[in-house]
């Protein structure tokens, strides 16, 4: 899919001793995205084969306090907004526009990164691998986005918080252990999202999950990672634990690893309100 389109670099930021974190901002209406690491000296390298016509590129950056601000907004002409993710969910895109708006944008292992990613419509794939992430935050429209970090390239460092926003989309977080986040937090409308947590966590996190009328899955492996699960839902929601699962009192479950100081432990806040949640072992 990579290989699709002839893209040509659009934005550069220059390594520099005057900043040691990258604080990213992008937007994009619609599209296809890839963030990934690489082996460019630059801590950020942007490639791109927009169509000038329905595409206004805005880039910008500043740096402050030994942080580089660097923002890209790829504003859409039209303007789509949520009748347009509602349409494109439901039927697809109809002009197969999102071809020739492929977005690349490559990170290094030099500098540290704060992330925020803000997609409309359209396809994203998020890889982090070996990546010093200290805080991440993705919203999706209608978009599909997939995260995931190769096998044993973890964060450089750990993160704060891992963030992510689903309205009417599909978003798959893989092999969230390899993150190190202290925080998680999740919230899906009308969409689906899918955190895997199967390998366990090797340092206490807290996860806060929030869902409207979507799906939420959470994968977590099936013995000697102690977890906690607190709900708070309604009588219109549904949710289902597999064995293993004791409560302890009104709607607060532990497994059978738990422990309230453990040191890897895992909780759960979770708050429904028409949606579905499963708790899934993998074994």
């Amino acid at each position: 899919m990579e290989g699709h389109c002839q893209l040509k670099k659009f934005y550069t930021v220059k390594n520099n001793v005057s900043y040691d974190t990258v604080d990213f901002s992008m937007k994009a209406t619609s599209g296809t995205c890839f963030v990934k690491p690489s082996h460019h000296h630059d801590p950020l390298t942007i490639y791109g084969n927009p169509s000038f016509s329905e595409v206004n590129p805005t880039f910008n950056t500043t740096v402050r306090q030994s942080t580089n601000y660097v923002t890209l907004e790829l504003e859409d002409y039209n303007k789509k907004g949520l009748s347009h993710a509602i349409t494109y969910n439901v039927f697809g895109n109809d002009d197969n526009r999102e071809e020739k708006d492929f977005w690349k944008v490559y990170l290094t292992d030099q500098k540290i990164y704060n992330l925020k990613l803000t997609y409309g419509v359209g396809d994203s794939y998020i890889n982090l691998s070996d990546v010093a992430v200290a805080n991440f935050k993705i919203e999706s429209g209608s978009a599909d986005v997939n995260i995931k970090y190769d096998e044993g390239k973890r964060n450089r460092c750990l993160m704060d918080t891992f963030s992510v926003a689903v309205d009417l989309g599909t978003l798959v977080a893989q092999k969230m252990h390899l993150a190190q986040a202290k925080n998680v937090i999740a919230e899906v409308g009308f969409g689906t999202a899918v955190l895997d947590f199967g390998k366990g966590m090797t340092q206490k996190c807290k996860v806060n999950a929030s869902v409207g009328a979507g799906t939420l899955k959470i994968l977590i492996p099936e013995s000697e990672f102690p977890a906690i699960i607190h709900f708070k839902s309604s009588p219109l929601c549904k949710y289902s634990l597999e064995q293993g699962f004791e409560q302890i009192e009104k709607d607060v479950y532990v497994n059978k690893a738990y422990s309230a100081d453990a040191d890897n432990l895992m909780e759960f806040v979770i708050d429904v309100a028409l949606g579905n949640i499963t708790f899934e072992y993998i074994k």
